[in-house]
């Protein structure tokens, strides 16, 4: 039973990254989407674990804003502990979209770019010949889960505009820091 459980949280976390990424794909600003609860605790959050993600493509980026995600809480005042130990999950649907002349091309999951060849892969599902007059943006969604229940959710995109993976990593942390720069800072108790 609870399997099935863990199942249906994995589906629904899917569906609504997936609803979220599609969004932020028909979306002509890349201005983020922040929604928090108004009424929750956010002093009571001490600890959290960030959750691979579940359209894992590309380990380095998935790395690389899994340690941006723990920097930034960290910096709030927040302590990275194992799942089991973790007060709240917070969970990363990375995706990336192509628009051509303003209209959407088409999406995919994930993001890199791999190989020698004159071409962006993006997700190892396609890929777009360099010189062609495409904008590539990568979309971010951040949800933090405490005890199934949503209490911040961040979704944004950056457009990419060079394709190598340093520009990439860069547009990655900015976009991180954007997203979570409004998670309420957590009070020293040292009374500083």
């Amino acid at each position: 039973m609870q399997n099935i459980q863990i199942r249906m949280r994995n589906v629904r976390f899917i569906l609504v990254a997936l609803i979220a990424a599609l969004t932020l794909a028909g979306c002509a600003s890349n201005k983020p989407q922040i929604k928090k609860v108004e009424n929750f605790n956010f002093a009571s959050v001490n600890t959290f674990f960030v959750k691979p993600p579940l359209n894992s493509v590309n380990p380095t980026i998935e790395n690389h804003l899994a340690a941006s995600i723990t920097d930034i809480l960290t910096r709030k005042g927040l302590t990275p502990v194992s799942k089991e130990e973790a007060d709240v999950e917070v969970g990363f649907f990375p995706s990336t979209a192509l628009k051509e002349n303003g209209k959407s091309v088409s999406i995919g999951l994930g993001t890199g770019v791999f190989g020698r060849s004159s071409g962006i892969s993006l997700g190892s599902i396609f890929n777009i010949p360099v010189g062609e007059q495409v904008t590539q943006y990568q979309n971010l969604q951040i949800d933090i889960v405490e005890n199934g229940n949503f209490i911040y959710s961040a979704a944004g995109s950056a457009e990419l505009e060079t394709h190598d993976s340093i520009t990439i990593q860069t547009a990655l942390t900015e976009l991180v820091n954007e997203l979570l720069e409004p998670y309420p800072q957590k009070l020293s108790d040292s009374g500083d």
